[in-house]
């Protein structure tokens, strides 16, 4: 459908501003039989939220290759940014379909799209992000209809794709440049809410034990161990190790980071298996040797009880059709049960304790914007500098960071969230866990 915007005759500004388009998700089927998100560019009328048209512009999020086809979550946020841009012509021109935009046009949108509502700048690397995934959208948008619509503007001048030659691997490689249309990104950087005070993670074990025990060791091994989300499921049960000393008393856990899950050889699902960033031998942190083995021996009953395989190169998570669960799945089910239950027993605990004041700015962030799966690995590296007193180069080796660059560099973004970590202590009231413990499951 290529004349979306198109209504008709030549409708007043006020009219053209009462209507909005939205990203409307619909749940499909995917290969691994679990429903998956899909994006639905639909026009609404803005007042009564009906649609009006059902405008097919999601074909043209992404060319059709099935590496991007894989995270329903990229193709989400790809179709957030074009109805951004479609909703910009809507309210403040009046073009009537995408082909009769300007270059002009589309700057104007880019230079408009850097400051927030609030008045705030968007994060550099997100403006960044978001005009990639409008230009990939104009660029196959003009590709798939430029045979029959007169369009304003070209691919080739949004997008330049420069071949050379990659001499060490005797090949030659395709070089793809984003247009900058003479526009500088946003100066300022949003700090992504990743923060999980210590205390709480406490409650979050606690509910996933009762209400995710499938992910409650993938918890674990992100606070305990600092692993990612795409790590935790390229795991397999040989490549947890465990350490035992005299009297076979264990001693430590080495998780195998060396190389990628074998299970997901091969992959052909349509969401991300996940990946392990920088290979390496990971160790779980001594103060927390016993909290893992412990889950560790009940997730491997747990598995082994429901016949599901716990041989060296069998996952150790699954999914609940007991395919290997993909980081989407494990992020998607953290988030399920951040919000569904960690988030409503914490606020209504702190109500009935009357502690609700201490804990109001956190429960507000967290409404306000989602820490994500990320917080856990966020929380350990925050218990190193904190709790256990680490050097930052001990810290990197903890962490699996590629430099010590890179460590320096997260201690000088969150200087002071490490400050408040160290002069106040956020452990979780013992009284707040047992009464969350007498509510009825």
């Amino acid at each position: 459908m290529s004349n979306v915007i198109r209504m008709p005759g030549k409708p007043p500004i006020e009219l053209r501003k009462g209507c909005i388009f939205r990203n409307r998700s619909v749940q499909v089927m995917g290969e691994s039989g679990e429903l998956e998100n899909r994006p639905c560019i639909v026009l609404y009328e803005a007042a009564t939220d009906i649609p009006i048209c059902y405008t097919g512009l999601e074909r043209y999020l992404c060319h059709l290759s099935k590496s991007q086809l894989l995270d329903g979550k990229t193709l989400a946020a790809r179709a957030y940014a074009v109805c951004h841009f479609l909703n910009y012509l809507l309210w403040e021109t009046d073009i009537r379909s995408v082909h009769e935009c300007t270059l002009e046009t589309i700057r104007g949108f880019l230079k408009s799209s850097r400051h927030k509502q609030d008045g705030y700048d968007y994060n550099k690397d997100t403006w960044f992000r978001y005009r990639d995934y409008l230009t990939d959208f104009l660029v196959l948008y003009y590709e798939c209809n430029q045979d029959t619509l007169p369009f304003r503007y070209s691919g080739n001048e949004l997008r330049t794709a420069v071949v050379v030659r990659d001499e060490e691997r005797h090949r030659k490689v395709t070089m793809v440049y984003q247009a900058s249309l003479h526009l500088k990104a946003p100066r300022t950087t949003h700090k992504k809410n990743r923060i999980l005070v210590d205390g709480y993670l406490d409650l979050l074990l606690y509910e996933a034990k009762k209400y995710e025990p499938d992910i409650a060791l993938g918890i674990a091994l992100g606070a305990y161990a600092g692993l990612r989300e795409g790590e935790v499921v390229n795991i397999s049960f040989g490549a947890v190790r465990t350490i035992r000393r005299g009297f076979g008393i264990v001693s430590g856990v080495e998780i195998d980071l060396t190389a990628e899950a074998p299970f997901f050889a091969g992959w052909k699902g349509k969401t991300d298996p996940g990946s392990i960033k920088k290979y390496r031998t990971q160790r779980v942190y001594n103060d927390f040797v016993a909290a893992v083995t412990a889950l560790l021996d009940e997730h491997t009953a747990s598995m082994a009880a429901r016949g599901f395989s716990t041989e060296k190169d069998a996952p150790v998570f699954v999914n609940r059709q007991g395919h290997p669960m993909t980081v989407q799945t494990y992020s998607d089910r953290v988030k399920s049960l951040f919000y569904q239950r960690f988030l409503p027993l914490l606020r209504s605990t702190c109500e009935q304790q009357g502690t609700y004041a201490d804990h109001a700015a956190f429960i507000d962030a967290y409404e306000a914007e989602y820490p994500g799966a990320h917080m856990f690995r966020h929380w350990f590296t925050m218990y190193l500098l904190t709790k256990a007193g680490l050097t930052s180069g001990e810290i990197m080796k903890w962490r699996g960071d590629s430099s010590q660059e890179s460590m320096n560099e997260y201690i000088h973004e969150n200087a002071d969230m490490i400050r408040l970590f160290r002069e106040t202590s956020y452990s979780f009231q013992e009284q707040i866990l047992e009464a969350a413990a007498k509510e009825v499951p």
